[in-house]
């Protein structure tokens, strides 16, 4: 009678154990691959040196000092080159709040990015400034299919104020999907308002985390037409306002070659230094993320951010090539409104770093607690039916 009671606890007690070990995956685990309703956080990029077109000094026509001693830059009309500064200190700072609406399927984030130079106080130093507002199925990390998202965007340095409300948008931006995978993803793109595919290179041991593979995903934006995005983007509503003509106006200048190109440039182009040319501003990207896979978390992120201004889209395709080909050759010296690399700092990533980690163990320890659970009730199910089937021993 004892060793029937015993099978019959043992059985019982192994079916459960299985129960539980095959709803871990399937109902337990899922719960945990959503993102968080305290989603956010801080990203900061290295300061470096980078060329920027000085607009304050290039509406004033007051010549930058390191051009100074150039006799190019003398006299009443000097080139844009002398407006260019070529050491410019500047990082970038990247705030994410979470805002309403966020519920069990959903979270909206409030992104706040900021361009500084730290060569200059308050509120000179802000090269540009966007607020970018998006709102993520919790599961998938991918935008919800409603006009929810909305953007806005001023940069007086580099001619831009850009409202956008209400607006759907495709793609990953902040966050990848958990189980990222090796291939290609939408992502949307704020400067060029815009969804193209971000595709995966390979994977990678980053220095500090050996005991972890991440995916390396890659973009090349543009070059991107500034004025026609910008003026796309105007024309949702039906109607261009004086100030958003006002902002266009800032993409497109008309001025004496000789502003612009060199003189062997302007032989090469059959161009006359009085010869009025119109300017574009374009944009080019080459953007790079580390990915965590099993969370989706952005563990590291670098931008060969490339602004510049160009006649035609030919000229702006060699321009944009050039940097893709090599992120570190030098920069036109002008054309350039602004070019610089903006790589997270070492603080960044290892914040990044603590919060994939973090994700990662959890989900690894209910997939360890799963198999453990499973074998356990495996070896007390098989015990209960071998005492369940045990002859009784019979007594003289």
């Amino acid at each position: 009678m004892a060793s029937r009671v015993s099978g019959l606890i043992a059985l019982t007690l192994g079916v459960a154990l299985i129960a539980v070990a095959l709803l871990l995956p399937s109902f337990l685990i899922p719960r945990l691959k959503v993102i968080p309703l305290d989603a956010g956080g801080k990203t900061v990029t290295r300061e470096v040196e980078a060329t920027l077109l000085d607009s304050r000094a290039f509406s004033s026509r007051e010549v930058l000092p390191e051009h100074r001693d150039d006799p190019a830059c003398e006299g009443d009309e000097p080139p844009v080159a002398c407006f260019i500064g070529h050491a410019t200190p500047i990082y970038g700072n990247r705030s994410i709040s979470v805002v309403e609406p966020a519920d069990a399927k959903v979270v909206t984030l409030r992104a706040g990015n900021v361009l500084m130079r730290t060569d200059r106080p308050e509120p000179e130093n802000v090269i540009s400034a966007t607020v970018d507002t998006i709102t993520l199925n919790r599961r998938t990390a991918l935008p919800v299919p409603e006009p929810v998202s909305s953007f806005h965007a001023t940069s007086p340095r580099l001619g831009l104020d850009d409202m956008r409300n209400g607006f759907t948008r495709e793609g990953v931006q902040y966050q990848f999907p958990f189980d990222s995978d090796a291939r290609s993803y939408p992502y949307f793109d704020t400067t060029a308002q815009a969804t193209q595919p971000i595709d995966f290179v390979d994977e990678e041991i980053l220095p500090g985390h050996e005991d972890v593979e991440v995916m390396r995903y890659n973009q090349q934006i543009g070059p991107v037409n500034m004025f026609t995005a910008i003026s796309g983007v105007f024309n949702l509503d039906g109607e261009i306002s004086e100030h958003e003509k006002a902002s266009l106006n800032a993409l497109r200048m008309s001025s004496p070659a000789r502003d612009w190109y060199t003189p062997q440039e302007l032989r090469d182009r059959g161009l006359t230094p009085d010869e009025r040319v119109t300017m574009t501003r374009y944009y080019a990207n080459d953007r790079t993320v580390w990915v965590e896979p099993s969370t989706g978390v952005i563990v590291h992120g670098r931008e060969y951010l490339n602004y510049f201004f160009a006649r035609d889209d030919d000229e702006a395709r060699a321009l944009a090539q050039a940097r893709f080909d090599d992120p570190d050759a030098a920069v036109n010296p002008n054309r350039t409104a602004l070019a610089m690399t903006a790589e997270w700092s070492a603080d960044t990533q290892d914040r990044q770093w603590k919060k994939a980690l973090e994700g990662r163990s959890k989900l690894t320890l209910l997939g360890t607690v799963g198999w453990s659970l499973g074998i356990a009730g495996a070896l007390l199910t098989l015990l209960g039916i071998w005492l369940l089937r045990r002859r009784p021993t019979s007594r003289p």
